[in-house]
Formats: structure tokens, sequence, C-alpha cells
């Protein structure tokens, strides 16, 4: 059993909370429980890499008595599955995800019913990947059962055991391998993606939750701006979203969010359909009402005059024109100067409120009826036109040349 040196000290460097790891295990002493820290935490551990989640824990202990343990000593947490044998614990600002030790049972691709068992060998052999079944307690000792040291440090993306059966256990595991090659590696294990291909029509019957949020992690991964890592990616992105996809310039569309630092996953998304009349049928069924807006709506610019923009900023949420402006510069159909300009005025635009209204007009000659609503219209779009700046005075005075 391997150990890493200055444990405490490196878990404090890279924000592990062992202090607080410690307490939670000193609850479950007169059962002989011991935590262990699991996954995504271990990784950073052994690269010495910043914790930027909560930490992954596992303890050997059944998880009837875990409970008991964490109610004798007043632990606040939650059972966010009991027959999955894991809880939240609540410390403060922090949370710790815990999960008694186990080994699954007929699993579907979605679900899996467990048994309970102290054998942490027994315990990774249900785990996806080598380096996500390295174990580490809380002195810092570590068992790794099947070599995820070695791999990580080599940014080897390795299933553990038969591909086709880890991913029997789960289909998100597809898009799982896809998310760790790229944080990793940088390229994907021929062999491993071949079978994730073969497999990918079975990522349908994955809830649109546990898809969307792997998909944003891949999608919002800066390795996946390079054409070439796409284009090996289509099938299953395309099997993930139940859509073809347009993706011409998409590297474009990444280059030109991160010089302008403005990255966001719906409008990758939005850039994706961009072509279709039609969002694909699970995500306008499941999605909520600000995501299914945003790809949905799309505004086209005309001739980019600053009359339209102000009409369209008027009157449309400007991240839907953003979307558009970004979309129409990577595909070369204005130049950056004007991107930029516009741009800017977007960001910086703030609704201002229209100073008539028809009793306004009623009291400089007006006379009630359809004429009365259709000038309203017209010096508010005269008003639009000057770029917001015109006061009601003026606008009284423009309105009286359709004065009958």
């Amino acid at each position: 059993m391997k150990k890493i040196n200055n444990f405490g000290k490196i878990c404090k460097q890279i924000g592990i909370p062992i202090t607080q790891i410690r307490k939670i295990e000193s609850s479950l002493s007169k059962h002989d429980g011991k935590l262990f820290l699991i996954g995504g935490c271990v990784r950073n551990l052994i690269l010495k890499k910043k914790v930027r989640d909560n930490p992954d824990l596992v303890v050997n202990l059944d998880f009837s008595v875990l409970i008991k343990c964490l109610n004798k000593s007043k632990i606040r947490f939650i059972d966010i599955g009991s027959k999955f044998g894991s809880v939240v614990i609540l410390d403060g600002n922090k949370k710790f995800d815990i999960t008694s030790t186990r080994s699954d049972i007929n699993p579907d691709g979605r679900w899996t019913k467990i048994k309970f068992t102290k054998d942490l060998l027994e315990d990774s052999k249900r785990r996806d990947f080598t380096f996500n079944s390295i174990y580490c307690d809380t002195k810092g000792n570590i068992y790794d059962p099947n070599g995820g040291i070695q791999d990580l440090i080599n940014k080897k993306v390795r299933f553990i055991g038969d591909i086709n059966r880890r991913i029997d256990e789960d289909y998100l595991r597809i898009l799982r391998f896809v998310r760790f090659s790229l944080d990793i590696s940088g390229f994907f294990e021929k062999k491993a993606l071949g079978v994730c291909n073969h497999n990918s029509s079975k990522l349908k019957k994955l809830s649109y939750e546990r898809r969307m949020q792997e998909l944003e992690k891949i999608i919002m991964n800066s390795k996946i701006e390079k054409n070439e890592i796409f284009i090996e990616l289509r099938k299953l992105m395309e099997s993930s979203l139940e859509s073809k996809i347009n993706t011409n310039n998409f590297s474009r569309l990444c280059e030109l969010e991160a010089k302008y630092n403005d990255r966001s996953f719906e409008r990758r998304l939005k850039f994706f359909f961009r072509s279709k009349k039609n969002i694909p049928l699970f995500i306008s069924e499941s999605s909520d009402k600000k995501l299914k807006k945003r790809l949905v709506k799309i505004r086209f610019f005309k001739n980019y005059l600053d009359d339209e923009l102000n009409i369209k900023l008027y009157n449309v949420e400007k991240i839907l024109l953003i979307d558009q402006m970004f979309f129409d510069l990577s595909d070369n159909l204005i130049t950056e100067n004007k991107f930029r300009e516009l741009y800017n005025k977007a960001l910086n635009f703030r609704k201002k409120k229209f100073p008539l209204n028809g009793v306004d007009l009623l009291r400089i000659g007006f006379k009630p009826g359809k004429k009365l609503g259709e000038v309203l219209k017209k010096v508010e779009l005269w008003w639009v036109k000057n770029n917001f700046t015109k006061n009601k005075d003026e606008c009284l005075k423009f309105s009286k040349k359709f004065l009958p």
C-alpha cells in the first residue's frame, strides 16, 4: 500500500477539507467504520491540482449502520438514495457525498440493484475507469486495485475489465469516457471509442438531465474546439442529441467566444441546430422554458444597421441577438469590426421606457381609436431609431405631424 507524503499539507493546498472528513469518520469508530476518498478528489491529490467539487467518499459500513452512526452523532445529512447507499452530509458550507461500499447486481444501463460489501476490491469492480477506483484513507494511505495511478500518470483512460460490460452497466459511461479523455489525455483510445460508437444508440435511454450534465462538460471543454477532435465525436454527439447537427465553423465559434471571454453552452447547442426548423424532441419536451426559448428563437439580421439593432434591442432579449452576432461572425457574414461595435452596444444596452402614452396624445388633440394607437407606434419607432435620445417634448412635437 502506498502513502501520500505530506498528506495533510497537500489536502490543505488543493482544497480537501480533511479535518472535517476525519470528524465525520470519528462518528463511525464504534463500528470500525473507515472513510475513503474516491474519484476526482483522489485524482487531484495525485496530480496536486485544486479540488473544485465536493469530495466523494465511500465508507466500509452497511448503509443502515452509517445512518445510525450519523444520527447518534447528530450529523446533518440528506438521504439522496437509500437504495443505492448514498447520503450527502452537510457540515457548514461543505457537502460530502458518502456511499457505502457495494457491488452492483443486474444493472440495466440506467439503474441497478446493489449489495453492500466491506471489500474495497469488490467495490472497485463496479467502477468505470481505473483512475476512478483509487481509494485514499484519511491518513493518506492509497489502495489502487486496478493500476489507476499509473494510468493517470500516463494520461490513459482505461475501462475496468470488459468495456461492453461496463457500458451495459451504465450507458452514461460512454459520455464519461469522452469527457475524461478530453480532460486527461486530449485524445481517444481507438478501441474504446469504437466500442462507445457501437453502443451510442443506447444513449437515448438515459434521462435528459444525466445526458445534458455530461454534454455540457464535453461541449465546454477547450479541447473540443479542435476540429479534428469534434470530427471523431460527431456520431456520439448526434446520438446524444438525437439529431443531425451543423458543425460548420464550430471551431471558429469557440475561438471567438474565447477571444471575447463569452463562452456559452446554450449558444453552442443552438449553433448545432441553427440549420433546423425544430430542436430535438427530447430537448423540447424536457428542457426548462428558458433554455427552450433560447434554442428556438432565432433573430436574423438583414443589414446590421444601427436602426435595425436598436429596434431589435428594444423588442428582443439581447442574448438572442448576441447569439446571432456570434453565428454570423463565425460564418463570415459580417466583419469583426462590425461585430465588435454591435456586440459592445448590445452588452451595454439597458432598455429605456418610451416617454409617451395615449393620454399624452389625447391632450394635444388626438381622438380615441385606432388612429391613436397607430400614431403612438410611429412615434415610438422614431424614438427608437433616434437611439432613444428624444425626450417627451420632442416626441410630442414629432407626433403633431400626424394630427388631422
